[in-house]
């Protein structure tokens, strides 16, 4: 896939499946435009090259910043939603703080961040929206994380409502369900000791492991790609062969 002539808005670049993305989709030729909070990071990025891109510091909590912001960028040819959050939180220790701050962050922003493009006709046409949901929440349960499972789920039902509003401005709204996947939140991860991780790894079929980064990646570029140019409203399931059990 040569992504040569496209421009692609990635959030939560700095790490994880962000980072993986951004420096993927440069390397296949696109233009990338990668927000973070992390300031080095994103320092880093910049050295490491975004084929002409930029990095930004946005906060994506600053809800009342968004229309500024949006108003300050170019054209996008691509959005990646790929921030966010998870923290464990059973329900004998829930709280209406954490709920809302991992719903922000992982429903609200994305949701209100493609309002704001699609507002300011900063979408091009023929573009492509991507949202980073999971297969908690979508298609597995997992005990303390109520509230991730829930923003992650409601990412495909945005996505299906979205897919039909823009597509008389062909933009293709879809989703990526990764299972587990070797990033910073899963190793810093409290939910999970490290002995359950290493059961839970061995019901992946496909090697007994979580996935990569990078190949989470490859399915975004897909997306992103002409290759996936009929494409819209729909999920794709990056979990080894996991949830066909």
């Amino acid at each position: 896939m040569n992504l040569s002539g496209k421009r692609v808005l990635v959030t939560g670049a700095t790490s994880g499946i962000g980072q993986a993305t951004a420096l993927k989709l440069v390397e296949m030729g696109a233009e990338v435009w990668a927000l973070g909070r992390n300031g080095e990071k994103l320092a880093e990025l910049e050295q490491r090259g975004l084929g002409g891109g930029k990095a930004l510091a946005f906060d994506m909590l600053e809800f009342d910043a968004y229309r500024e912001f949006v108003g300050g960028l170019p054209k996008m040819d691509a959005i990646l939603h790929s921030a966010g959050v998870v923290e464990n939180s059973p329900l004998k220790y829930f709280s209406m703080e954490k709920y809302n701050r991992i719903v922000a962050t992982n429903q609200s922003a994305p949701l209100l961040l493609t309002a704001e493009l699609v507002r300011a006709a900063k979408i091009n046409q023929g573009g492509s929206v991507v949202f980073l949901a999971s297969i908690t929440g979508t298609s597995i349960g997992m005990k303390g994380i109520a509230a991730y499972a829930a923003s992650k789920a409601a990412l495909l039902g945005i996505a299906k409502v979205l897919a039909l509003e823009l597509a008389p401005k062909l933009i293709r709204v879809n989703c990526v369900s990764p299972g587990m996947v070797n990033t910073e939140l899963v190793a810093n991860a409290t939910y999970i000791s490290e002995e359950a991780k290493k059961a839970d790894m061995m019901k992946y079929p496909l090697g007994g492991r979580y996935a990569e980064p990078h190949e989470v990646a490859g399915v975004v570029a897909f997306l992103i790609s002409d290759y996936s140019s009929f494409m819209t409203g729909q999920n794709l399931t990056v979990d080894g062969g996991y949830c066909i059990q």
